[in-house]
């Protein structure tokens, strides 16, 4: 439990923006969304859409900026998700038991090196010339291999393959050769990375992904892809030689070989890009057409 006071002073240490509009003290009983509001909770606002004069009276409302909604207490924040997240964490998570650092029936390979404070879950897999940086967090029945560079404070959820050859071939005598591969992997700093993802290494020179990177659930990034910093990559299909420039979103798309998704531009779900998306567009469809510009470069 917290009372809104210990709340805002908690915002204030984290120097996070926020103002107070709070008609009464209240003791705050837990968290909980506005659609399945409990009694004595606070919960989180970001848009007036769903507000309805039916829901119960709210205990305290982490608002977004702009918001105005007739709520007796409120904290109303310019960061309203990072805002109330933190306060989720600061007082009400449940602590974590403490692990051991690897995890039962995880085979760590001779040549790999860990950073500090490096935790990988059970039934891993991490073998051949691998690098993981500090602080960094692996979950179970993950497979690492061949040779790949991970930087610090990196997440990477279960079943997720990174290091395998990629589909790479070439014509004899009628029939398809595959290519053994001899590149790497190169993962930056503060990269996210879901369940089920493959990474694939280079042919050559290494797959690239930049700092700050999040990848979502089901997603392949095959051999050669170079994706710039601070993308977000949500369960897509980016074939080989792909380069997305920094700041893209890409949603539940497919993405040709060899082709270049600019910088700060976004694909819609569903689309398939088969040519070269310029930077700082919006582009939707099969194939993927440029329908405006991204009104929130």
């Amino acid at each position: 439990m917290a009372d809104i006071r210990q709340i805002a002073d908690f915002l204030t240490e984290e120097k996070e923006e926020h103002r107070l509009q709070i008609t009464a003290p209240v003791i705050i009983d837990g968290f909980s969304s506005l659609d399945a509001y409990r009694i004595g909770t606070m919960t989180w606002i970001k848009s007036a859409k769903r507000w309805h004069d039916g829901l119960p009276e709210i205990a305290l409302a982490i608002v977004q900026e702009g918001v105005e909604l007739p709520i007796p207490n409120q904290i109303i924040c310019k960061n309203s998700k990072r805002a109330f997240f933190s306060i989720i964490e600061h007082f009400f998570a449940v602590p974590v038991e403490d692990e051991e650092p690897i995890g039962h029936n995880t085979v760590i390979g001779e040549h790999v090196k860990l950073g500090k404070n490096v935790r990988i879950g059970h039934n891993c897999s991490i073998t051949g010339d691998v690098v993981i940086g500090d602080d960094t967090v692996i979950s179970d029945n993950v497979v690492i291999k061949n040779r790949v560079r991970i930087g610090k404070r990196c997440t990477i959820q279960a079943l997720t393959m990174i290091g395998e050859d990629g589909f790479g071939s070439y014509e004899e005598d009628g029939h398809s050769v595959m290519i053994k591969h001899y590149g790497g992997v190169w993962i930056g700093d503060d990269v996210f990375i879901s369940s089920h993802v493959d990474i694939e290494r280079g042919t050559i020179e290494d797959t690239y992904i930049g700092n700050g990177v999040k990848i979502g659930p089901c997603t392949l990034i095959a051999h050669n892809n170079r994706i710039g910093e601070n993308v977000n990559l949500i369960c897509c299909h980016l074939y080989g030689s792909v380069s997305v420039e920094d700041n893209a979103l890409v949603v539940g798309s497919i993405i040709k070989n060899q082709c270049t998704v600019g910088r700060n531009s976004l694909i819609g779900i569903g689309s398939a890009v088969l040519h070269d998306i310029e930077s700082g567009k919006v582009a939707a469809g099969i194939p993927a057409r440029v329908i405006r510009d991204n009104e929130e470069n």
